[in-house]
């Protein structure tokens, strides 16, 4: 099933002087997918990437999540396609530096007024399965930088999102930490079935991924 399909995508940014951040792109994701967008900076994949996540409309053409043209909705709608369907994971952690591993998790189910004991037992077995158990209870500053994007994974996974889009979530991580990274969104696709798109310039980053897009100067080049 195709869960995204950008449909002759342009972006333009400005008035008087315009940029092309992306042209005529075309590109479908299946369901179980785990692609990777890959190009140097300015190369138009951030731009790519919060278009699939409906955070930005297109220029021209056409997005469609799980068959919805999300470019015809408003602002009510696309927040509701997000909230269905799709979980961010950014390079910086957005975790709440008060809150504990736990409380940073059950955070998007308390936006769902998800009772106290459901969501966590949700949040607790998220980060079981993602070997973050031991975790639960630290504060972010007790945490290392792998661990800390880790725990954001989980607390994307916690709104069992059916998309994941990850933006350069290795790129303040130092080698280690990133493979561990890179090993929580393979076992997030591997075993919560969720298809995962992320971005990144780094071609051992790209590796993990089952399929790569590359994007040069807003348009794919090819796709591996």
């Amino acid at each position: 099933m195709e869960v995204i399909k950008l449909e002759n995508v342009s972006k333009i940014y400005g008035t008087k002087v315009k940029i092309t951040a992306l042209k005529d792109v075309n590109l479908s994701i299946e369901e179980g997918e785990f692609v990777a967008i890959i190009g140097p900076s300015g190369s138009g994949k951030t731009t790519m990437l919060t278009i699939m996540g409906t955070l930005a409309k297109p220029t021209t053409g056409k997005v469609y999540i799980y068959g919805h043209d999300s470019t015809s909705m408003n602002d009510d709608e696309l927040s509701k396609i997000r909230n269905t369907y799709i979980g961010f994971v950014f390079q910086s952690y957005n975790l709440i530096e008060r809150l504990s591993a736990l409380e940073n998790v059950e955070l998007p189910l308390i936006a769902r007024n998800m009772p106290k004991k459901e969501r966590r037992e949700i949040a607790l077995d998220i980060l079981n399965r993602l070997g973050l158990g031991e975790l639960a209870y630290k504060k972010p500053n007790e945490l290392s930088g792998g661990q800390q994007q880790r725990v954001s994974i989980a607390r994307a996974l916690a709104q069992k999102p059916k998309i994941i889009l990850a933006d350069e979530p290795t790129a303040n991580l130092d080698t280690k930490s990133g493979e561990t990274v890179l090993e929580t969104f393979r076992q997030a696709n591997r075993d919560f079935k969720t298809t995962v798109v992320l971005i990144t310039h780094d071609p051992d980053v790209a590796a993990y991924a089952g399929r790569k897009v590359h994007i040069r100067d807003g348009r794919i080049e090819k796709i591996e």
